[in-house]
């Protein structure tokens, strides 16, 4: 009995390295073909694309950044020179519960979001991540729907 419970918490181990091995490797990949931040952090690859509110289906990266909004918002203009900017706010993925400081960036139909989330209580919100800028590259694959 106690090799079998020892074979097994082995095999766990080994289990949960491989599966964390898997995730550090996939998780913080920009797949999208969009540019990254080259100062980004805290970075998430989606592993299955998603159907936005306006009908797109697009794969997602998200990340962060200590770097203050202006410039990152500088450097995405830079990088995407033919990008037309929006307010982020603007047909939002977010609803209107509250107003976001930032830009979306349009290239065709892939989307950029560079915001950061305004100094207010939102008891859901760790403190410290009011601070940072936030990034959200949507590639996307079919046309959104006509208005």
């Amino acid at each position: 009995m106690h090799r079998s419970c020892t074979a097994r918490g082995t095999a766990a181990a080994i289990a949960l390295l491989i599966a964390g091995a898997a995730q550090a490797a996939g998780d913080d990949h920009n797949t999208t073909g969009l540019p990254s931040y080259p100062h980004d952090e805290h970075r998430k690859m989606d592993a299955v694309a998603r159907q936005l509110p306006n009908g797109q289906h697009c794969t997602h990266y998200s990340s962060s950044t200590k770097d203050a909004l202006a410039s990152v918002i500088d450097w995405y203009k830079k990088a995407l020179p033919n990008a037309r900017t929006e307010d982020v706010n603007k047909d939002s993925l977010y609803g209107n519960y509250f107003k976001l400081e930032g830009v979306k960036l349009l290239v065709g139909n892939d989307i950029v979001n560079v915001y950061r989330t305004p100094d207010m209580h939102m008891p859901y919100v760790k403190k410290e991540d009011l601070n940072k800028t936030s990034i959200e590259l949507f590639k996307c694959q079919d046309a959104p729907e006509p208005k």
